[in-house]
C-alpha cells in the first residue's frame, strides 16, 4: 500500500494545480484500498446550491491523477501525467463536503502500465474514482490516464 504525508501532497496539489487550493480539495490517508480526496461544498456551489458538476469531475478525475504520480513517484524519475479520456455519470445531487475515491489497481494491471511506461517511455491505465456524498455514490468517473517519461 502507498504510504506519504497526507499534507505534503495536499500542499504540492495546491502548488501545481492551483485550482486546487480555490476548490478546497484536500488528500485524505489510503483506507480500504483507495486513495481519497476530499473537497469542501461551498467553494464548489451551482446556481442549484449543490456542488457544480466540474467540480465533481475534477475530484474525480484529480483522484486517479494523484494515485498515478503517488505511485510513480517510487520511481525517482520524472513524469508528466495528463487525462486523455473521462466519461461521468451523476447519480445524485451533491448537497454537502464530497469525496472522491479511487481504488489501487491490481498488480497485472499497474505492472502492465508500469512496463510500458519503462519499455515505450509511455503508459495507458484506465482508472474509475466514485465521488461520494454521506456515504452514497453521487458520481462515478472512468477515466483513461497516459504518462510519458520525461
Amino acid at each position: 500500500m502507498m504510504e506519504f504525508d497526507v499534507e505534503e501532497v495536499t500542499a504540492y496539489l495546491h502548488q501545481h494545480i492551483p485550482v486546487t487550493r480555490a476548490m478546497q480539495f484536500s488528500v485524505l490517508p489510503v483506507s480500504e484500498g483507495a486513495l481519497k480526496l476530499s473537497a469542501k461544498l461551498t467553494p464548489n456551489l451551482n446556481h442549484q446550491e449543490t456542488a457544480f458538476g466540474g467540480s465533481i469531475a475534477s475530484l474525480g478525475i484529480l483522484a486517479g491523477w494523484t494515485l498515478i504520480h503517488l505511485r510513480l513517484r517510487a520511481d525517482l524519475q520524472k513524469y508528466k501525467i495528463v487525462i486523455q479520456k473521462s466519461e461521468i455519470e451523476f447519480l445524485r445531487p451533491i448537497e454537502s463536503d464530497f469525496t472522491a475515491e479511487c481504488p489501487v489497481p491490481d498488480d497485472r494491471v499497474w505492472s502492465l502500465f508500469h512496463d510500458s511506461l519503462q519499455r515505450k517511455q509511455r503508459g495507458r491505465i484506465a482508472l474509475e474514482s466514485t465521488v461520494k456524498v454521506n456515504g452514497q455514490i453521487a458520481a462515478v468517473i472512468k477515466g483513461i490516464f497516459v504518462a510519458k517519461v520525461l
